[in-house]
């Protein structure tokens, strides 16, 4: 069973979606099959297809076991939204290092914005699928930085920061990450009576280059990868 499928539960059965019911059938299999099914809440299922129909598929649980479970100290990363085919990579990539929150942001300098959450999630739930995380991480889309939600101990990613170091991205964490063009003022200086303005280092980063970078620090640091 190398492939791991997501459905959401019905009782004794899991409900599989069009999407998911397309790679069934890419991967040939078919009714009588045993699969690997995640809910996306920590739980893997062990099942037998008992249908596969043109737009959804059906599966009987054999086995049930809560494989995930949340993190009691989280590592949440606040994205400024940007060209599509990058930010989609950087959610790819946080997922599969083991990001626990993803909150993708419009500042007043983003240059593009994603409005549909769902276009999002479906590239979390192919990452997770793909790398084999059974607890998805959460995920939000705000028209603006919310910073009353921003509490903790809270990192902003800047490069007239102080220089970060391993201690920094001790969990739990939220990293804040901002667009191309910088933060306007007003929105820097309400970020920095947030939390604490860090530097990557000397080099001009890309926003994903500087996100991933610290979602290493911080998987690394907190002994997640």
């Amino acid at each position: 069973m190398p492939h791991l499928f997501y459905g959401e539960l019905a009782g004794e059965y899991v409900l599989l979606d069009e999407r998911e019911t397309h790679h069934l059938k890419v991967v040939r299999h078919k009714v009588g099959d045993v699969v690997k099914i995640t809910d996306g809440k920590g739980n893997l299922y062990i099942c037998k297809l008992v249908e596969i129909g043109k737009n959804r598929s059906t599966a009987l649980i054999e086995q049930s076991n809560l494989i995930e479970r949340p993190q009691e100290n989280p590592i949440t990363l606040y994205v400024a939204c940007e060209n599509w085919d990058r930010l989609r990579w950087l959610v790819e990539k946080s997922v599969e290092i083991g990001v626990d929150e993803i909150v993708v942001y419009k500042s007043k300098r983003s240059r593009s914005f994603v409005e549909k959450k769902e276009k999002i999630e479906l590239v979390v739930r192919e990452a997770a699928k793909q790398c084999e995380r059974f607890l998805f991480p959460r995920l939000s889309v705000y028209g603006h930085i919310d910073f009353e939600k921003l509490k903790g101990k809270v990192v902003i990613l800047h490069k007239e920061g102080e220089q970060a170091s391993l201690e920094d991205f001790l969990a739990p964490v939220t990293i804040v990450v901002g667009p191309e063009g910088d933060f306007e003022k007003q929105e820097l200086e309400k970020l920095s009576q947030k939390g604490k303005l860090l530097s990557l280092g000397k080099k001009i980063l890309r926003f994903e280059t500087a996100a991933i970078l610290s979602l290493c620090l911080a998987g690394f640091t907190n002994g997640r990868i």
